[in-house]
């Protein structure tokens, strides 16, 4: 099965008003797994996971009430036609909201039975306090019929823990005596210091060998094998459940892929199973797997971020690219190019590349954090706002005149940047009444001018 995943790194920040709404944008990280189902189906996991203090939690009585709209189905691909499909409300609360001040995050998986064939699956996870707050993704999938005559292997499901465990009633994680968490994101490193993993192997008993040999490898972004791993084992069952972990506290930061295969010892027939994940040591450099200086775009962040990530990444870089950047990517195809040329776009700004830390972009996504949280209106982001804008470009403003109740004016701020062509302002003016405040005059001479800006906010 081929499909593509996203690495999440989200952003918390809670407002101690008595509505706990948390600014940051809702996201969520979905992974899949095939498995050996009935006689005509494959019993297909999805795993997903979303912080939830990033929810809107809304005060009611004496407790802050949220939750998450679930939506997740498949579609033919050569019909168009929806096939399985799944839709809840997943509901949270607390008393006290100090304990949403860290990321808590929930983690779930879904099963579906379906007929080996090409579907696409859609998901999606809405805010069901916020519709403007949620985050979606669909990838291609094929669905393959489990071979019955050679040793066959499943997909192989990156988790964050398996343990020995009696079945409980509701314990969506149980399978095969053990309790099975995924981890959607695939990501490791601090805070999750061993990757655990778990795949199965089928037909072991075609053969009346008595052994057959496993081998777990974790090759790099330029192939070299940086973890092997093999062993021996007896064929006891029709079928095996393999399970084991992988400290990944010596691996540097960057995107790794791990292979378990099982090789069988008398027709050296080979299955085996491929996962990619991404590990962040930030007590570690970058992993350096370029064949020159500099690293390489495989061994960044971008290697683990889908084509619809990437692209809203470098919309909310556009205000510092050139024209023609902004021109060259509207004609990329395909995430590979993408991902090299956001890899090229940020290198080249960085303003030393002997470390690590790209300090420019490092202060971007900064002040682009900032601003989603302090001027997102009910219709747009805050980067996409005008204060948005030119908080991003200019950095913080010296001075903020904020006149918000002033009699026959409608709301407006003006901002002073002193170190700017000796002294500039932006002008900003709400003229909706939503919190939008447009910018109507700048004296910067690359922007916006209008001497009787006032004249707009005077109300009729």
């Amino acid at each position: 099965m081929k499909y593509l995943f996203r690495f999440v790194a989200a952003v918390v920040c809670l407002s101690s008003a008595l509505e706990a709404e948390n600014v940051s944008s809702l996201h969520v990280s979905v992974d899949m797994g095939e498995y050996r189902g009935d006689s005509t189906s494959a019993y297909v996991e999805v795993y997903y996971s979303f912080d939830v203090t990033h929810l809107k939690f809304v005060k009611k009585d004496s407790t802050y009430l949220s939750q998450a709209v679930i939506r997740a189905y498949f579609k033919n691909s050569a019909t168009d036609s929806i096939v399985a499909a799944q839709a809840f409300r997943i509901p949270f609360s607390v008393n006290d909201t100090s304990v949403l001040g860290s990321s808590r995050y929930y983690v779930d998986v879904l099963g579906f039975l379906l007929k080996p064939d090409v579907y696409r699956l859609y998901f999606a996870a809405t805010d069901g306090n916020d519709a403007n707050r949620g985050d979606s993704i669909s990838f291609p999938i094929e669905i393959h019929p489990v071979e019955g005559r050679h040793l066959t292997e499943s997909d192989l499901e990156l988790c964050s823990s398996i343990i020995e465990k009696e079945k409980e009633a509701n314990d969506r994680f149980y399978k095969n005596t053990l309790e099975v968490k995924p981890n959607p994101s695939r990501l490791y490193g601090d805070g999750q210091p061993v990757l655990f993993y778990y795949t199965e192997l089928y037909n072991l008993l075609t053969n009346r060998s008595k052994n057959y040999y496993t081998k777990i490898s974790v090759v790099n972004s330029l192939g070299n094998e940086v973890i092997s791993q093999e062993r021996t084992k007896q064929r006891v069952h029709e079928s095996s459940v393999e399970v084991g972990t992988i400290n990944v506290n010596k691996l540097r930061t960057g995107a790794y892929t791990l292979t378990f295969s099982a090789t069988d010892s008398i027709d050296a027939t080979v299955a085996s199973a491929s996962k990619r994940f991404f590990v962040y040591n930030s007590s570690l450099p970058m992993e350096d797997v370029s064949s020159g200086a500099g690293g390489s775009v495989m061994g960044s962040e971008y290697a683990a971020m889908s084509e619809n990530e990437l692209d809203n990444e470098f919309n909310e870089a556009r205000y510092i690219a050139t024209r023609d950047e902004i021109g060259q990517y509207s004609k990329l195809k395909g995430a590979d190019a993408k991902r090299k040329m956001l890899y090229e776009f940020w290198k080249k700004r960085d303003p030393d590349p002997s470390t690590s830390v790209n300090e420019e972009k490092v202060e971007y996504m900064k002040r682009l954090t900032y601003v989603n949280e302090a001027y997102k209106t009910a219709y747009k982001p805050g980067w996409k706002t005008d204060r948005g804008r030119v908080y991003i470009v200019y950095g913080p403003p010296d001075e903020v005149d904020r006149h918000a109740n002033e009699i026959d004016m409608k709301p407006y701020e003006i901002w002073r940047y002193n170190s700017i062509q000796g002294g500039v302002e932006f002008d900003f003016g709400d003229r909706t009444g939503f919190s939008d405040y447009i910018l109507l005059n700048s004296t910067d001479r690359d922007e916006l001018h209008d001497d009787s800006w006032m004249d707009q906010l005077r109300a009729q």
